[in-house]
């Protein structure tokens, strides 16, 4: 496998494939943020050329929290076009439902740090009824979190 993200990036545009996690656990849904940022959104990160969404997933949870994690299934797509840097940006997203596996665990006593190397992310707990209040991303989250169908849906978003 060719250990390059599927993240691509000139002058003017960036193109990449992310892959992240909805892990609700007693009524709590596992987010990350930036240190000293408000915005949030569902833990994962971009898929390496060769692998699959799923295996990103799983190989991503391990690395920012030491949990196993198992892909039940993929619940949304999205194709997301919005700016960052003055630069035009175009991400495609697996989001899979998933479980933790062999009593894998996260901690649940505030924000953690990331156990990746030189990483600016907290991930924590949020209650799923305080998620309305932020600013969060994907943003229709807000509303699909509370009613997950039984077919994939595909979400096209212009930030």
């Amino acid at each position: 496998m060719i250990q390059k993200d599927w993240y691509f990036s000139n002058q003017d545009s960036i193109c990449s494939f992310r892959s992240a996690g909805v892990l609700i656990r007693n009524n709590k849904i596992l987010l990350q943020r930036d240190k000293g940022g408000a915005e949030y959104a569902l833990p994962g990160g971009h898929v390496k050329i060769g692998e699959t969404a799923a295996e990103s997933l799983v190989r991503e949870y391990k690395e920012e929290t030491g949990a196993i994690i198992t892909c039940e299934k993929l619940v949304w797509i999205e194709e997301c076009f919005w700016h960052w840097n003055k630069k035009s940006a175009n991400t495609i997203s697996f989001y899979y439902l998933i479980s933790l596996v062999n009593n894998s665990e996260i901690p649940d006593n505030g924000e953690f740090i990331s156990q990746k190397d030189n990483c600016d992310v907290l991930l924590g707990w949020m209650p799923l009824e305080s998620i309305q209040s932020l600013t969060i991303y994907p943003s229709f989250i807000k509303e699909k979190i509370f009613n997950i169908s039984d077919n994939v849906e595909h979400f096209i978003t212009v930030e």
